[in-house]
């Protein structure tokens, strides 16, 4: 019998498995480390498929512990054509069945049910894309890396297939010098239109970066609070926990799975005299819950919100997130939203006219500019764009001179 063991902070937990056990491995070839905080590579490998299998534990390969942050193993439902090596965003697009996961803190292998297995092989995945998130914090020269994962599987498929869902906060703002909270989850219009059935969680495994302190997961029942999920009372991801559920825990189509993150900065090293959000690097934040579960519901692999907003549902009779397209926003500001302004506007005669009023508040009553979506906006896509230094000149001057009140 061959045990596979995975650290729980000090506590070593042994998960024994079939002895007829193969295992392959897929790894990055060596390659150089660029001199920047943040890089993701990724490459998809081919995997056994002469029959049909079940993964039953993977087990991180980490030949660089010093600039690996964390990796992301993705099902190809599509033949591959190009398995080279390649420099990718957080999320590669292509791929996007999750599969597992590793991040920095989390020790040993991590294994799936009893009853259960990641499908792959004949009639499933024939191949699988591995994610690598460098974080480099010194810039360090001369730096290679080739981690990867070994895969443990078997041909006597368990009679659950494993599923794994991401759930959290996407739209982080955490202001300086306090101790502050952010919540997000899985709404129970999401679980109600992408659940079918019930399921069943079977680990739990918080991630937040420096500023952590604290996380909950919890689950809501019509309304009210039904059980806890996962605490983290002391959280320090360079060893946050694994939580593991015996027995699993059961979510009903129409709950709620909500995460509450508590960051710090204020105190010690944590300290800063600036805003925080969200972001892949470790000098950003994050507030997600990789939660695995059996059986597995196609596509429930994310379930996450941006501010109040589901992204991964729409709630009959609402717009997808309040109506803001950040895509189609961005499209519009360059073709003509703040071309209209300073062409409408362009003098103090023309300033209050109703021209300039109309163009001046067609930008400001824009869905994407309201509330925390505004604040997204103004940081990462307005703040990108040449024109709207002049632009935001011209807005302020027309909101100071024709008693217009500016309220995002």
């Amino acid at each position: 019998m061959l045990v596979l063991c995975c650290h729980i902070g000090t506590v070593v937990c042994e998960q024994p498995l079939e002895e007829d056990l193969k295992h392959f491995d897929i790894r990055i070839p060596t390659l150089d480390v660029p001199t920047k905080r943040t890089h993701y590579v990724c490459q998809k490998f081919k995997v056994p498929d002469t029959d049909t299998f079940h993964a039953v534990a993977f087990e991180p390969l980490i030949s660089n512990h010093h600039v690996v942050h964390h990796m992301l193993l993705f099902g190809c439902d599509f033949d591959v054509q190009d398995t080279a090596p390649h420099d990718c965003s957080a999320a590669d697009g292509q791929c996007r069945s999750w599969l597992a996961q590793w991040t920095i803190g989390v020790d040993g292998k991590i294994y799936t049910p009893d009853n259960a297995g990641v499908r792959f092989g004949k009639h499933s995945y024939k191949y699988m894309s591995l994610q690598i998130h460098w974080n480099n914090e010194q810039f360090a020269e001369n730096l290679t890396d080739n981690s990867g994962m070994r895969i443990y599987y078997t041909s006597k498929l368990r009679h659950y297939d494993v599923g794994n869902v991401q759930i959290g906060q996407q739209d982080l703002d955490i202001p300086p010098n306090t101790v502050h909270n952010e919540s997000g989850g899985c709404s129970g219009t999401c679980t109600g239109a992408m659940l079918p059935y019930p399921v069943y969680l079977t680990r739990t495994y918080i991630h937040m970066h420096h500023l952590g302190i604290k996380g909950h997961l919890e689950v809501y029942r019509d309304g009210r609070f039904s059980k806890k999920v996962a605490y983290d009372m002391d959280y320090d991801y360079k060893h946050s926990p694994i939580h593991e559920h015996d027995p699993p825990i059961e979510i009903r189509p129409g709950d709620e799975i909500r995460l509450t993150c508590t960051f710090d900065s204020l105190t010690g090293d944590r300290k800063r005299n600036h805003s925080l959000y969200f972001g892949e690097g470790s000098d950003a934040e994050m507030c997600y819950a990789f939660v695995t579960y059996f059986p597995n519901v196609p596509y429930f692999d994310q379930c996450i919100q941006f501010d109040e907003y589901d992204i991964n549902c729409v709630e009959p009779g609402k717009p997808f997130m309040g109506g803001c397209n950040f895509g189609k926003f961005q499209q519009d500001l360059q073709s003509h939203l703040l071309e209209d302004i300073t062409t409408k506007c362009q003098n103090k005669l023309a300033l209050c006219s109703q021209e300039c009023r109309t163009s001046v508040t067609h930008l400001l009553d824009h869905p994407c500019l309201q509330g925390r979506l505004g604040s997204y906006s103004k940081r990462t896509i307005l703040s990108q764009m040449p024109a709207w230094t002049d632009t935001s000149q011209v807005v302020t001057r027309f909101t100071e001179a024709c008693n217009v009140t500016q309220t995002n």
